[in-house]
């Protein structure tokens, strides 16, 4: 997902807690699919888990005038976020279902749930460097690690040889590992 250069973060953040639509419409893109993931880690049910995201950015959306900060938005989202999910769980754990997980999450300490919010962190920067990517590169890129096509396949639909394949998955990866360093040395200095 290439971001607008004309605008910044606090442009965005503006927009937002003016009602406009832009702003709103950046914080999903941002979000959404990080949102999904972290809620999956407790949920453990991916439909579940996107109807949490979804609602949470609705209550993100019905509280826009609150916020003056990306760091504060961030902060609800993630909030939010967690205390839905624990709540699901808490309705299935009154159907008496998945006992064990509901243990385990209310036994949780804070840095597992620390833990959990790098790796959705390091996820989310993954899926924004794949946006980034030149096109031919990312649906190179999505087909073989995605759609789990070998290269002969995709060369075969994409009408390109076999090593035309091979140059642009090296490409990806050049590219996305050279986009991540920063979010690597990151972790590697919070763990």
């Amino acid at each position: 997902m290439q971001r607008n250069t004309k605008y910044t973060i606090n442009d965005y953040v503006h927009a937002f807690k003016n009602g406009e639509e832009r702003g709103f419409n950046f914080f999903f893109r941002e979000y959404y699919a990080a949102l999904t993931y972290y809620s999956v880690s407790f949920t453990k049910d991916r439909s579940v888990a996107e109807e949490i995201a979804g609602e949470t950015l609705l209550k993100l959306w019905d509280r826009h005038s609150k916020f003056d900060n990306a760091s504060a938005i961030k902060s609800f989202l993630y909030t939010t976020t967690h205390n839905s999910s624990l709540n699901w769980l808490r309705q299935q754990k009154k159907n008496n279902r998945q006992l064990k997980e509901m243990k385990y999450l209310f036994d949780e300490s804070e840095s597992s749930k620390f833990q959990k919010i790098i790796e959705t962190e390091t996820y989310r920067e993954i899926f924004l460097a794949i946006e980034k990517l030149p096109p031919q590169c990312r649906k190179i890129f999505q087909m073989l690690f995605f759609e789990g096509k070998n290269h002969q396949q995709i060369a075969e639909e994409l009408d390109l040889s076999v090593s035309t394949i091979h140059n642009q998955k090296a490409r990806a990866l050049m590219l996305i590992r050279k986009s991540m360093a920063f979010i690597f040395l990151l972790t590697l200095v919070l763990i």
